[in-house]
């Protein structure tokens, strides 16, 4: 049971539109919660790395003080000198102390700072803790770090307080170990200035500052961060603070999901920064994204607001763009049916049915100039069937003259010209070869002896002079007819017209060239040369030009004509061609040249 078409097509487009909106509202919506989500975790990461180069500055401010104070002269100059007495003692610790606060005032960030060394453990000390011995900086768990190195920040605790210290190490002149400067820094400075927006305050977000070794140097005490900082980080009897898991502390400028106790968590791990620190942040996926999801559910709905309304829409817009026109080409193919090729569809307002359109009026067109030119061919046809039989008598007819002629001259002991007419006759069949456009290569030679027998009884008074070196090999090989003619007979006519009592020198060789698979043809001449400027391309003769043509034509571009002057005299044409060794490999490059000139000249169209 047949359908019209019109109800075919708006079925299965309202149909195939209300499957594919459908799936493209509910892929749409995973798609916006992804790429919602993926920018929300760039931005925050982005944020994080920003908050990342403020730590570094943060950290070289205190570092900084450090660095003065192990390197100000004043203080390697006293510690470079034996304390000459207890006033000497309580002398050089106020100095110490003054340095300090002079450090402290300038510095806001700085909690307290203090000198351990083993100075003034014989003397008074004072009490404020500005100055100690180094057995008190010794009793920290990572006190043995500094062995190895001369300076580094180390978190640990004061009275119940988180620290995060930076300690480096006094030397004196001689560069050896007098004791320690120690810089405190409260975890709380250092989050204020990186807590100004609500995605870092640390009352609700975990955010931990982890050094260049991944050790974590400060964390902020949200609520329920304990368990995820061990899930992100741990530590043992050996080391006095966390270190990232191996999983981690690899990661930078990275953020993926967390899951944790059946908790989703939003991990940002930063760049690093200057110091090669790195920011970690946690953050709750639930909050984060609320929402995005409200927008998601805002898509869903308006998903399914267009798949009702778009139902009678597809159905008026089915009919009026896509069954319309084709109507119209139904049209027009019912009247190439009935004979009427001269039938045109007026241009369509879609892209796709206006190009169909204009194929068939295309089709039609060619129908028509295909007829008319197949109605001329059949009479061309005919008037071309006659033309051949006259062709073929043609030949027969001059052959039987010449031999005739040939044999009345032997008959009156004419020999010269019995050999004029022979020649002629032998040139006439070779030239003609039954049609074919390839001759083996002897037959070429024989057909240019004959011009030359020709020529030397016209010049009976003139010595010619003609030489072959051919190798028995290649007289087998198939070339283009009449290629050597042409040039001995331009030799002889203009390249010995200034030297009228010397002899014609002509000679003819022919090689292989195993390399590139081709025959070269040289002939040569002792005679004048070429003109200064003489190029093939701009010859006047029709001789020469022919045969580059037709090489051209038979074997391709690849091959052809290169002309030059010797350098002892005269001229050499040499001639390239491809190695043909039987008659189908001949006929092969003919086809072959032949669909390359084709594919050429329709280009140029």
């Amino acid at each position: 049971m047949s359908r019209k078409v019109t109800t075919i097509i708006v079925s299965s487009i309202v149909a195939l539109f209300a499957v594919v909106l459908t799936f493209t509202s509910l892929v749409s919506y995973q798609i916006f919660f992804d790429f919602t989500s993926k920018e929300i975790s760039e931005t925050r990461l982005a944020l994080l790395n920003e908050n990342t180069d403020k730590l570094s500055s943060i950290s070289r401010n205190i570092s900084d003080a450090g660095y003065y104070l192990a390197g100000n002269e004043k203080i390697i100059e006293m510690f470079s000198d034996p304390v000459a007495d207890a006033f000497d003692a309580i002398t050089e610790q106020r100095e110490l102390r003054d340095q300090l606060n002079i450090m402290k005032g300038l510095k806001p960030k700085i909690h307290s700072l203090g000198i351990y060394t083993d100075r003034y453990m014989n003397y008074p000390q004072f009490t404020d803790g500005t100055v100690e011995t180094i057995d008190k900086l010794a009793q920290q768990p990572w006190f043995s770090m500094f062995d190895e190195m001369d300076s580094g920040w180390v978190p640990w605790e004061e009275n119940g307080r988180s620290m995060v210290s930076f300690v480096h190490r006094l030397v004196d002149y001689k560069g050896a170990k007098v004791g320690y400067v120690k810089i405190n820094v409260t975890e709380e400075s250092f989050f204020s200035d990186l807590s100004a927006a609500d995605y870092l305050d640390p009352a609700r977000v975990l955010l931990l500052i982890v050094d260049t070794g991944g050790r974590v140097l400060a964390r902020t005490q949200a609520d329920g961060s304990q368990a995820l900082i061990e899930h992100l980080a741990y530590k043992n009897e050996e080391m006095p603070f966390y270190r990232l898991r191996d999983e981690y502390e690899l990661l930078a400028d990275h953020h993926e999901l967390l899951v944790h106790d059946n908790e989703r968590y939003l991990l940002l791990i930063s760049a690093r920064n200057y110091d090669r620190w790195r920011l970690v942040q946690v953050i709750p996926i639930d909050p984060l994204y609320e929402e995005t999801r409200r927008l998601g559910t805002f898509v869903l709905i308006l998903g399914v607001a267009a798949l009702l309304l778009s139902v009678p829409l597809v159905y008026w817009l089915g009919k009026r763009i896509i069954l319309r026109p084709i109507r119209k080409i139904i049209l027009g193919m019912k009247q190439v049916e009935r004979g009427n090729f001269k039938v045109q569809i007026e241009p369509l307002y879609v892209e796709e049915f206006d190009h169909l359109a204009n194929r068939f009026n295309h089709m039609a067109s060619e129908l028509q100039r295909l007829i008319e030119q197949i109605e001329r061919a059949h009479w061309e046809r005919r008037d071309a069937e006659m033309k051949m039989l006259q062709t073929q008598i043609m030949p027969h007819f001059l052959y039987n003259t010449l031999d005739i002629i040939h044999w009345k001259a032997m008959d009156y002991h004419a020999e010269e010209i019995s050999l004029m007419v022979n020649s002629l006759s032998k040139m006439f069949r070779i030239g003609l070869s039954g049609g074919r456009h390839f001759i083996r290569l002897h037959d070429e030679l024989e057909h240019a002896k004959c011009y030359i027998d020709i020529q030397r009884a016209r010049m009976a008074d003139r010595e010619i002079r003609y030489e072959v070196n051919v190798p028995g090999s290649l007289k087998e090989c198939f070339v283009p007819k009449i290629i050597l003619q042409p040039f001995i007979e331009n030799s002889m006519k203009h390249g010995y017209a200034h030297k009228p009592g010397e002899a014609v020198v002509i000679a003819v060789d022919a090689t292989l060239d195993d390399e590139r698979e081709r025959l070269l043809l040289k002939i040569t001449d002792q005679g004048d040369g070429l003109p200064e400027g003489w190029s093939l391309e701009r010859t006047t003769g029709i001789g020469m030009r022919n045969v580059q043509e037709r090489i051209w034509m038979y074997c391709g571009r690849d091959y052809g004509i290169t002309a030059k002057s010797r350098a002892e005299g005269g001229t050499e044409i040499v001639i390239e061609l491809p190695v043909l060794n039987t008659q189908e490999e001949a006929d092969a490059s003919q086809e072959m040249s032949s669909e390359h000139l084709g594919l050429d000249m329709r280009d140029r169209a």
